[in-house]
């Protein structure tokens, strides 16, 4: 790949990582070796029946996988594959089974380069087409008769196309990092597969239904090894049950603060002071530093994110000493997201609850931000009030900080007005909610609600529609947008109802009054700040969507000019949200009518000619043509405000 005007280390500096070593580290060495060992293992046991079948799978798996033209391997990984081989141990009758284990580990390896040699393939073609493009405009704005304006137009063609290298280039380290990720958890799933006491023939779990039933199929004895050794995948599989997910994750979260804690100590650094500095975003030479204290920089970023998830952790145990909250820690990842964090804090056992909500955070919230603990106590407040509404049935509330939101900062604008996060979180979350039903050990289904605040019910809308998540209800708070989901019908919620709830004093709700059409010509107008196009889509709170609305106004004003801050106050104790989102996660959605706390639909303005206009001469007929008017009716605005209380909260 030759280009003349695109810096490939420039690309690599702002996408923050570079796609092509990710790519060289899964393509060095020879997957012969690995598939060539393989064969040994099994050749050398092939008098054990029940290794004939699985291995005869796997190798099918790997040949699908592995393409043989060009004489040598896709793949090398042989040193990962020698440490797993290891792992695993050379007894003789399971020699048979640990050759269907490489064979298996050959074939993620094949089919991960395979993908990622896609994806460079796909950025190299790309990126010679934009750096055409940019010469072309090089060389017109070398002509002397090129006016002022036709300059800053070829200016501004040439920044657009950096700026795509840049998103492309990001694009694909995203995927190549996923890839990787991926691969390092199969070598872990590797490990459970094959054991010290026996051999599972069946192959590695991918599903969490499959998870789940590896899970099953361990001895006491290896589980309780698995939690011991505590990998950091096992913690976050989904189908692996809640309180073992919390152990493990508890343990991997104490080895992230005693690493960087230990090499601290012998310089006289007091664990509080570090915790300090990262909890107060202060300045700590160890922190900005790490390589003088023998540690790296990844260290210091699984450092500063275990604080914040420990600190999560407490504050939604809660100041009880005596009956402090039960809290699991469902999901714990300290680096994913570029260093942002991902954790999930489960209040209460989503395993054995009757009433389980999934609460979605919206645009700037992140565990290295601090929004498990920053004030905003969006599951502790529903958790709280879920109790004192059903005293019969048991509660829990999972307070999701599983996707990358994206953050309010002008570099990453075009991430807020647009839904590709969502669309990715959607994912994502989907997996995890669709696994809440595979390890729930209730008699009876729980009723399960997700509920989406912001940007997070455009992903809780893309979860519905785009990746196929199961749920009871869905709630969508102050929602910018529902993107793939253009009406109720498209969450095919299992007999339960789609609840919106949209402050009239609240902005971000009306961001999708007109789906993609307002937000778009605005950015048009602004040269484009969020790319090409703009928009998160439609409202769910107007009129023919089919949600249903509540109540969901503001008690007082927060502010001089409410319109944003009252955006966030959803989650209020007393609040009508609240109240209403409490309803509708214990199962009695069907409540709020009875109680008055639905809201009517926005209506969408109409502006008409007459039929006629009349004159002195008499009646003249015109033609009779209604037209749409960019503008809609919130009936909420006409609220007296002695209605608007907060006196809705639950005893």
């Amino acid at each position: 790949m030759r280009l003349r005007y695109i810096s490939v280390p420039a690309l690599v500096a702002e996408a923050g990582g570079d796609p092509w070593a990710i790519d060289r580290s899964l393509q060095a060495g020879s997957p012969a070796q690995i598939s060539g060992l393989a064969e040994a293992f099994h050749a050398a046991g092939r008098c054990i029946a029940e290794a004939d079948t699985a291995f005869a799978r796997a190798r099918r798996r790997f040949d699908a996988a592995w393409n043989h033209g060009d004489g040598d391997s896709p793949i090398d990984a042989s040193a990962a594959v020698r440490r797993v081989a290891a792992a695993l141990g050379a007894q003789s009758l399971r020699l048979p089974a640990i050759g269907v284990e490489l064979e298996n580990v050959a074939a993620a390896l094949a089919e991960a380069q395979r993908t990622a040699a896609g994806q460079i393939a796909a950025l190299e073609a790309r990126l010679p087409q934009l750096d055409d493009l940019i010469g072309r405009a090089v060389e017109l704005e070398r002509d002397p008769g090129l006016s002022s304006s036709g300059r800053t137009d070829l200016e501004a063609v040439i920044a657009a196309c950096e700026d795509d290298a840049i998103d492309d280039t990001r694009a694909a380290l995203a995927v190549l990092r996923s890839l990787r990720d991926g691969y390092c958890g199969h070598l872990w799933q590797s490990l459970g597969t094959v054991r010290a006491d026996g051999h599972d023939a069946s192959p590695p779990p991918t599903t969490s239904e499959e998870v789940r039933a590896w899970w099953d199929s361990l001895g006491v004895d290896d589980r309780d090894r698995s939690i011991a050794a505590h990998p950091r995948a096992l913690g976050n599989l989904d189908g692996v049950p809640a309180a073992v997910r919390d152990a493990v994750n508890r343990a991997v979260l104490r080895d992230d603060l005693s690493r960087v804690e230990g090499a601290a100590r012998p310089r006289g650094i007091s664990p509080e002071s570090l915790r300090d500095a990262v909890l107060r975003d202060r300045d700590h030479d160890l922190l900005a530093h790490p390589d003088e204290y023998g540690l790296s920089a990844a260290d210091v970023t699984r450092y500063r994110n275990a604080v914040q998830t420990n600190r999560g952790v407490a504050h939604d145990e809660g100041p009880g000493e005596d009956h402090p909250r039960p809290v699991l820690l469902w999901a714990y990842d300290p680096a994913a997201f570029g260093g942002k964090g991902r954790a999930v804090i489960a209040v209460g056992d989503p395993d054995t609850a009757q009433n389980t909500a999934v609460v979605v955070p919206g645009t700037d919230s992140s565990v290295r931000g601090g929004w498990l603990y920053d004030g905003h106590n969006d599951a502790v407040n529903l958790y709280d009030q879920s109790l004192k509404a059903d005293r019969a049935r048991s509660t829990a509330v999972l307070a999701w900080m599983g996707y990358d939101a994206p953050d309010l900062a002008p570099s990453t604008l075009r991430e807020v007005g647009t839904p590709w996060l969502a669309r990715r979180g959607g994912g994502l979350l989907a997996a995890d909610v669709n696994s809440l039903a595979v390890t729930h050990a209730g008699p009876v289904p729980a009723h399960v609600t997700v509920i989406g605040h912001s940007y997070g019910s455009t992903t809780v809308a893309d979860a519905f529609a785009g990746s196929g998540m199961r749920a009871d209800d869905a709630v969508l708070i102050g929602c910018p947008g529902t993107d793939l989901a253009h009406n109720a019908a498209d969450f095919r919620l299992r007999g339960g109802r789609l609840y919106v709830g949209a402050a009239s004093t609240d902005a971000v709700s009306w961001i999708g009054e007109s789906g993609s059409v307002v937000p778009n010509a605005l950015n048009v107008v602004l040269g484009g700040p969020l790319g090409p196009s703009a928009g998160l889509g439609a409202d769910p709170a107007h009129d023919g969507f089919g949600s249903v609305r509540f109540r969901a106004e503001v008690a007082g004003s927060h502010s001089a000019v409410p319109w944003f801050d009252d955006h966030s106050h959803y989650y209020d104790v007393g609040g009508e949200a609240l109240h209403n989102m409490t309803e509708i996660s214990t199962g009695h959605g069907d409540a709020l009518g009875r109680d008055g706390m639905l809201a009517q639909a926005r209506d969408e303005q109409l502006i008409a000619i007459p039929r006629q206009m009349h004159t002195p001469f008499g009646p003249i007929p015109l033609p009779h043509i209604v037209i749409r008017a960019p503008v809609t009716d919130d009936p909420e605005w006409g609220r007296a405000s002695k209605t608007v209380t907060a006196d809705h909260g639950f005893d």
